[in-house]
C-alpha cells in the first residue's frame, strides 16, 4: 500500500490544485514513484488519456509534473456541466450519461465509492506515493453527506489531511477554524495541518494571526505560500480567466467568453507569447481592435451558439470576418462556424437545429457517440501561413460529440494519422476561401511551437511587424521547477513527510 497525503480547502479556488502539482514535482524530484488523484472533480476543462478516456485538464498536469502519463484511475469521477441543471457524468472516462443535481442517492454514493476505493487501490499497487485532492470544501453542511470528493476518500485509508486556506481573498483564519468545528471528530483528527495560500504582504504582520491559529485549532501551521506569479502552469477552471494577465502587446487576440467555455487552456500558449495580448471578451465587447477572434470549445454548442445569436457578438463575429479579419473555431467553436447544427437525438439540449455563422461550408450533426482520442497529424494545406507548415506534424486531442462534413469545394486543414496510437486516415479542419476563417476539432494546437510562431508571426505580418521578436513560451518543466522550488522554501517538508510516513507530527 503506497503512502499517502492529502490537499483539502475551506473552499474552491483556494489553490488546492496547484499546490498539488507543486507536491507531485516535489516528491518526483525526490525520488518517489508518485501520481496524483481526484476522486471527483466538476470541470470543463479535460484532457484525454493514451486509452482514450476523459479525465480533468488539472489532473493530467499534475501527472505530467510527477513525470507519468496520466490514467483514468487517477481521476474516476468528472463531471461537466451543461445548464439547465444537467450535467454529463464522466466515469473511468467514458461518459456514463447525463443526469441532474439531485442524482445522488444513497445507492449512486455506495456505487461510486466502490470505483474510487478501487480506483485508489489500483494506484496504491502501481505507486509509492499518492497526492490526493479533495474538491471545494470538506464541510458544506447541507451536502456533506453526498460528498464523495473528501472526507469520505480521505476516510478509504486514513489518509492524512491538509487543510488550505486561501488567505488573499480575506477571512481565511475564519474560515479555517469554522471548517474545522464543522468537521465530525474522526475527520478533525485526520486533519494534520494548514497552509495559507496566496500571501501578499509582511509575514511578521501575520505572524501573531498565524500563532492564535494554531493555538485556538491545536494543529500546526505547516507553510504560508506567498501569491504566486509568472508560473505558466494551465488553471483548472475558467473562474481563473478574470485573473488572467491582460498584458499589453502589439498582437491582439480575443476570446469569446462563451457560457459553457471549456478547455480555454488551448490558448494560454498564445497569452504566454512575449507581444500578444489575450483577453476573454464578453457580449458587449468591442471585437474592431482585435487581429484575431477565437470561438474555444464549449459544453454545450448549442446553447452557446444561441447566446451568439441572441447577445449580438454572431452579428460582429460576422463583421470582423467579412473585413477580412482572422477568426478562429476550435471544437465547438468551429462547429459554430459552419451553416448549420442539427441534434437529432437532442444531444446538447432541446433545440434539433440551428442555423450557423455561415463562415465555414460545413455542416454539424451530433451523435450520442463521444470521440476522445489523443491525435497525430500532418498539415495538410499548402495556402496562407499553412503554407511553410505543410506535412509538418502536429499533435493534440480530440473530444467531442459531432461529426463535421465538409462542402464539396472545402478543402481540410489537417490529416489525422495516429488516434489512441491506431493508425487512421482521418481529415480535420477547414478554411474559408481567403484563409481568414478556420477552424479544426484539434484541441492543444497552440501547443505546438511551429505551429503557434507560425500563426502569430501571420499577425504581425499583417500589422507590418517584424516576426524576429517573438520566443516560446517557457516550457511546462521549467514552470514546474519552478513552482516546486518556490513551495519547498515555503512550506515545512520535513514535517510533511513526517506526516507521510508516521501520520503525524513527533515532537
Amino acid at each position: 500500500m503506497a503512502n499517502s497525503i492529502m490537499l483539502q480547502g475551506t473552499s474552491s479556488n483556494v489553490g488546492k490544485s496547484i499546490l498539488a502539482t507543486a507536491l507531485c514535482r516535489i516528491f518526483s524530484q525526490d525520488g518517489y514513484q508518485v501520481a496524483p488523484f481526484k476522486s471527483w472533480n466538476m470541470a470543463l476543462n479535460s484532457y484525454v488519456t493514451a486509452d482514450g478516456g476523459e479525465v480533468g485538464q488539472a489532473q493530467a498536469i499534475q501527472a505530467d509534473a510527477a513525470g507519468i502519463e496520466i490514467s483514468v484511475d487517477m481521476q474516476p469521477f468528472l463531471i461537466k456541466p451543461k445548464g439547465d441543471g444537467q450535467s454529463q457524468v464522466i466515469v473511468r472516462g467514458r461518459p456514463l450519461g447525463d443526469f441532474g443535481v439531485d442524482r445522488k442517492n444513497p445507492e449512486y454514493i455506495e456505487w461510486a465509492m466502490e470505483i474510487i476505493d478501487d480506483s485508489l487501490q489500483r494506484l496504491s499497487s502501481e505507486y509509492e506515493l499518492i497526492v490526493l485532492e479533495g474538491a471545494g470544501s470538506p464541510a458544506e453542511i447541507n451536502i456533506k453527506d453526498k460528498d464523495i470528493a473528501n472526507m469520505k476518500v480521505a476516510k478509504l485509508n486514513q489518509t492524512p489531511v491538509l487543510l488550505v486556506a486561501d488567505i488573499d481573498r480575506g477571512g481565511a483564519l475564519a474560515a479555517v477554524v469554522g471548517t474545522l468545528k464543522l468537521l465530525e471528530t474522526e475527520e478533525r483528527a485526520l486533519v494534520k495541518g494548514v497552509i495559507l495560500n496566496k500571501f501578499r504582504g509582511d509575514f511578521e504582520l501575520l505572524k501573531s494571526g498565524v500563532e492564535i491559529l494554531e493555538e485556538k485549532i491545536g494543529k500546526p501551521v505547516l507553510g504560508v505560500i506567498p501569491y504566486l506569479k509568472d508560473i505558466r502552469i494551465p488553471e483548472e477552471d475558467s473562474v481563473s480567466l478574470a485573473d488572467f494577465c491582460k498584458e499589453e502587446g502589439e498582437v491582439e487576440i480575443g476570446v469569446i467568453n462563451l457560457p459553457h467555455i471549456s478547455n480555454f487552456t488551448d490558448f494560454d500558449p498564445l497569452g504566454y507569447e512575449i507581444g500578444v495580448e489575450l483577453n476573454y471578451l464578453e457580449a458587449d465587447a468591442k471585437l474592431d481592435n482585435y487581429d484575431a477572434i477565437i470561438l474555444p470549445g464549449t459544453k454545450n454548442t448549442i446553447f452557446d451558439l444561441n447566446y451568439l445569436h441572441t447577445s449580438g457578438l454572431a452579428r460582429k463575429i460576422i463583421a470582423q470576418a467579412n473585413a477580412g479579419k482572422t477568426v478562429i473555431g476550435i471544437c465547438g467553436g468551429y462547429q459554430m462556424l459552419g451553416k448549420k447544427l442539427v441534434d437529432p437525438d437532442l444531444v446538447e439540449g432541446r433545440i434539433s437545429q440551428m442555423i450557423g455563422l455561415g463562415l465555414l461550408d460545413i455542416e454539424t450533426t451530433f451523435n450520442r457517440e463521444k470521440v476522445t482520442h489523443q491525435v497525430i497529424g500532418r498539415v495538410s494545406s499548402d495556402l496562407g501561413f499553412f503554407k511553410s507548415l505543410k506535412n509538418q506534424i502536429v499533435t493534440g486531442y480530440e473530444i467531442h460529440m459531432g461529426d463535421t462534413k465538409l462542402g464539396d469545394n472545402t478543402q481540410p486543414l489537417f490529416r489525422i494519422e495516429s488516434r489512441s496510437k491506431e493508425k487512421v486516415d482521418i481529415l480535420d479542419g477547414t478554411y474559408n476561401p481567403n484563409l481568414s476563417v478556420w477552424g479544426t476539432y484539434l484541441h492543444g494546437i497552440f501547443d505546438n511551437d511551429n505551429f503557434r510562431r507560425s500563426f502569430v508571426n501571420s499577425l504581425r505580418r499583417e500589422k507590418g511587424l517584424t516576426e524576429d521578436c517573438y520566443s516560446s513560451r517557457s516550457s511546462l518543466e521549467e514552470s514546474y521547477d519552478k513552482l516546486a522550488e518556490i513551495i519547498r522554501d515555503n512550506l515545512d517538508m520535513d514535517k510533511i513527510y513526517q506526516i507521510i510516513e508516521e501520520g503525524e507530527i513527533k515532537g
